[in-house]
């Protein structure tokens, strides 16, 4: 959560004329709710299994940019499915960076529950601590406090060259 990956991957997409889904707006659109609703009215265990079945729909894309939900890769089915359909890509930011930029945004989240300073900072941790290990699984680490999208996009192009594949 805050990390870009939306911002980011509209850029690459259109940087790479490639076509760009984001998982939580599929999941919006498909039952008609915001993710908070989601989450109040049917729980965020039927979320994470909307998640699921929103990748699994957008993996098998051709020349597709997806940005997915924080959890998304926090399963040994979700993160084999990403690794061997695409590139996946973390950006990865400190706890101070994250909580400075979730206090600033205007998203409703509903595992953060309108939480400001040590609170967020205590809860963040907490979920970093919980989800690092999937996310170190990513194909490409990216700070995302130094990289930029070009120099992202550019590592992206060359990681899908070296693999065999073509832009």
């Amino acid at each position: 959560m805050g990390s870009g990956k939306s911002t980011t991957g509209r850029k690459i997409a259109a940087s790479l004329r490639w076509n760009f889904a984001d998982t939580d707006k599929l999941i919006e659109t498909q039952y008609s709710m915001s993710v908070p609703e989601i989450f109040t009215q049917k729980g965020e265990k039927f979320f994470r299994e909307a998640e699921g079945s929103a990748l699994r729909s957008v993996s098998s894309k051709a020349r597709m940019v997806v940005a997915c939900g924080g959890c998304t890769p926090c399963s040994e089915e979700n993160i084999r499915l990403m690794k061997s359909t695409g590139v996946v890509v973390y950006i990865k930011l400190p706890v101070a960076a994250l909580v400075s930029r979730l206090e600033k945004s205007r998203t409703s989240r509903p595992l953060l529950k309108n939480q400001r300073g040590a609170d967020l900072a205590a809860t963040v941790t907490e979920l970093m601590n919980m989800r690092s290990q999937w996310y170190e699984q990513a194909d490409i680490v990216a700070d995302g406090l130094t990289i930029t999208i070009d120099d992202l996009t550019g590592q992206l192009a060359a990681f899908i060259r070296s693999s065999g594949a073509f832009l």
